[in-house]
């Protein structure tokens, strides 16, 4: 943790109220075009919230590759998954111009304001509980993604350990990327489990001010994995994601 500085009570409980007051602010501005349905503007009001709570943990973002990002047509965004803050870092590197979405539990869609914002904004819903349920959301997802939403994917499925090393992927997004039959591109995040480290011996979760390093990798064309395995596939984007990770880390991987 040399790039991190450590934060104490004072400015956490200052972060954290910042966080609820932006989100109150921004969640109030967006309503009137929820109504309206007006996706791209809600789009550029979610990217300017998520723009705004990376700028409240006062931390640095480094971003690798930049250049690198897809632009010819739809892609599948596929990261590594450390803290709330990697929501952040994906609006803070991709544009505005870069009309992508997330893919979110269905069940999130159902809390009021919040779930109506991102139904209006034209946010993916998954099904989780039921087999057969989750199964269609996968070809209904493939449909949209086809038809030109961009889509970003934690394939861990929840955030990483709390050293930075990644969980297990789950099959989900590699058998969306093989219905979808679209670009794929990796990305590798690190520092952000530095910034909000677990602290179960404490009330407030305290937050530290650290250095994010993004690395984006060469997007993966469909016919490069046509012929691959979901399990084969889901191999690949581990290894791409994990080639970024610190070296004295990845030996132990």
């Amino acid at each position: 943790m040399a790039n991190v500085k450590k934060g104490g009570l004072l400015f956490s409980l200052f972060v954290w109220v910042s966080v609820v007051l932006i989100t109150l602010f921004y969640g109030t501005m967006v309503m009137p075009f929820v109504l309206f349905r007006a996706s791209g503007i809600i789009h550029w009001f979610a990217t300017m919230w998520g723009r705004t709570l990376l700028k409240l943990s006062f931390s640095r973002v480094t971003v690798h590759g930049r250049e690198k990002v897809y632009r010819e047509g739809p892609v599948i965004f596929l990261s590594n998954h450390q803290s709330m803050f990697d929501i952040g870092v994906f609006y803070h590197f991709l544009e505005v111009a870069v009309q992508f979405r997330w893919m979110a539990k269905a069940s999130l869609f159902k809390i009021p304001l919040m779930g109506w914002a991102m139904k209006a904004g034209g946010y993916i819903p998954v099904e989780r509980d039921d087999r057969k349920k989750a199964l269609q959301s996968m070809f209904n997802a493939a449909d949209q993604i086809r038809q030109g939403k961009s889509v970003i994917i934690f394939p861990e499925g929840t955030r990483g350990k709390p050293d930075g090393h990644l969980l297990s992927f789950k099959k989900g997004g590699f058998i969306l990327a093989k219905k979808a039959n679209v670009a794929l591109q990796p990305v590798t995040i690190w520092g952000a489990h530095e910034i909000m480290p677990p602290q179960r011996d404490k009330k407030l979760q305290r937050l530290n001010r650290g250095h994010i390093h993004v690395t984006v990798h060469e997007p993966i064309m469909p016919e490069e994995y046509a012929g691959m395995s979901v399990e084969a596939l889901s191999s690949m984007i581990r290894q791409r994601i994990e080639s970024s990770i610190p070296e004295r880390l990845r030996d132990e991987v």
